[in-house]
């Protein structure tokens, strides 16, 4: 997973390698992918998509990919191909022959396309191996350079152990170098755990310290819909929820019914809005009083909601207390 160049380098060769260089000036920042018109995804970049197993995700991964190809948004997703770089490419993990091609299927259908343009390529590689896996994506970003958007469905198929905190360190170090040397952006897909809501084992926390963005996407039973919404932006305000519901067989957007904040008490915030605001605020260690002073900030309550809020999250074992005395998620 390593640079093959960079490790036949000496360590002063790195290090001139890597050294700021005041004559040079990157080019202006490439946004590629947008929701509700918000910077969500650029090159060099990657975006995690997360949700419990048959939340939707399959279906706001096909909506994206769709819009590359048609000049509208679709479900207030948009991805901008650069004009010289417009391949994309997905890679599915997880499906079976069936489910693949009903994926395509998929993809046609909310671009309303019978054929994908040849620019499109798509891999089901179920039966590889983790590290196999990872030397094809590679492979493939070597002999296709006009090719600017990665999608990876699902993350966790490129480790053995996604709860091995080294693999899941190497891993992701893999995912920043193959962004930044081929000049991509990288949409992976990632389950989350079914106790607390948040991004599957190590490789859960380490790509959410590190992604441009982090989307959660979750089924509304009550009302038999998916939602995506996002967790965290680094390069943007968040957008709008999108709420998609099925009608005879077709997805279509509808609006989001957003359960507004009263002031009066923490436990008025649904399961999904209080998660969202932990993961927001604790998303490194923090001590118990900068956490309270961000509530505030954030949601305009007082001292007492912080405290209960916190409270909430603790009880719901959605942040611990680390040796020193700073909260993480988990």
């Amino acid at each position: 997973m390593e640079n093959n160049t960079d490790n036949k380098l000496t360590v002063t060769e790195l290090l001139a390698k890597r050294k700021y260089n005041p004559d040079y000036i990157p080019n202006k920042e490439n946004i590629v992918f947008t929701i509700g018109g918000k910077h969500v995804g650029s090159l060099q970049n990657f975006v995690t998509l997360s949700g419990l197993p048959k939340a939707g995700k399959s279906t706001f991964v096909a909506g994206a990919i769709a819009s590359a190809f048609v000049p509208y948004e679709v479900f207030s997703m948009k991805l901008h191909l650069p004009v010289d770089r417009r391949k994309i490419c997905y890679f599915d993990t997880e499906s079976s022959d069936y489910d693949f091609f009903r994926q395509i299927g998929k993809i046609k259908g909310f671009c309303e396309l019978p054929i994908l343009p040849d620019w499109f390529n798509a891999y089901q590689v179920r039966e590889d191996g983790s590290g196999l896996i990872r030397k094809m994506i590679e492979t493939y970003l070597t002999e296709n350079a006009d090719c600017s958007v990665i999608i990876i469905d699902g993350l966790l198929d490129l480790l053995v152990n996604y709860n091995d905190e080294r693999e899941s360190s190497l891993v992701t170090k893999w995912l920043k170098k193959i962004t930044k040397v081929y000049n991509i952006l990288l949409i992976t897909v990632l389950h989350q755990s079914k106790s607390n809501l948040s991004t599957t084992g190590h490789i859960g926390s380490a790509s959410d310290r590190f992604a441009q963005s982090t989307l959660d996407i979750v089924k509304e039973k009550e009302r038999n819909c998916y939602i995506l919404a996002s967790r965290f932006m680094r390069s943007d305000m968040d957008f709008e929820p999108i709420t998609l519901m099925n009608f005879n067989g077709v997805f279509q957007q509808v609006e989001t019914e957003v359960k507004k904040e009263t002031g009066k008490k923490a436990s008025d915030l649904s399961d999904l809005e209080s998660k969202a605001i932990c993961n927001t605020i604790v998303s490194i260690p923090t001590n118990y009083n900068d956490i309270s002073d961000e509530i505030i900030e954030r949601t305009a309550t007082s001292k007492a909601y912080a405290k209960n809020l916190i409270k909430i999250w603790i009880n719901k074992g959605w942040i611990l207390k680390g040796a020193d005395n700073k909260y993480f998620t988990r």
